[in-house]
């Protein structure tokens, strides 16, 4: 019991993270603005691959958490995808990259690799954070490349 007990509470704060992430974007949803964001958006000229990766970044600022960051974003941009004819897998790696941007207090991944490495504040938005940010972008500069090709 012990072993099982020690496990499941491991697994129980990925569960409730990726429950709140689907509730928000059903939330969203449901409430029509995910429709308004697509009817918005879909005369724009605003590529829709970099509008997945900016709906994720602003999402991961305001929340801290990646997943939910990610599953709000997909659930947003979703309509996005089926109606502007967008190849939904460099879609996910937009997203993706978005919500990896700009990790600060809000985010655990902030706070663990701070108290592992035994950092100040300072030092960590001056390394994990830059990290997270340069991968992010990284990430859309490959996935706007690949796009290109695919």
């Amino acid at each position: 019991m012990e072993q099982s007990g020690s496990a499941i509470s491991a697994i129980a704060a990925i569960i409730l993270i990726t429950a709140a992430g689907g509730a928000l974007k059903q939330v969203l949803i449901a409430s029509g603005t995910a429709d308004a964001i697509t009817s918005y958006f879909k005369d724009s000229s605003l590529p829709p691959l970099l509008l997945g990766w900016l709906v994720a970044t602003v999402l991961r600022i305001a929340i801290g958490s990646a997943t939910v960051a990610g599953l709000t974003a997909a659930g947003i941009v979703q309509p996005l995808v089926a109606s502007m004819h967008v190849n939904p897998e460099l879609m996910v790696l937009s997203i993706g990259a978005g919500s990896l941007m700009c990790s600060h207090v809000n985010d655990t991944g902030f706070w663990m690799f701070k108290e592992y490495l035994g950092l100040s504040l300072k030092d960590t938005f001056r390394s994990w954070t830059v990290m997270e940010s340069v991968i992010g972008i990284a990430g859309l500069g490959g996935v706007l490349l690949l796009d290109l090709f695919v």
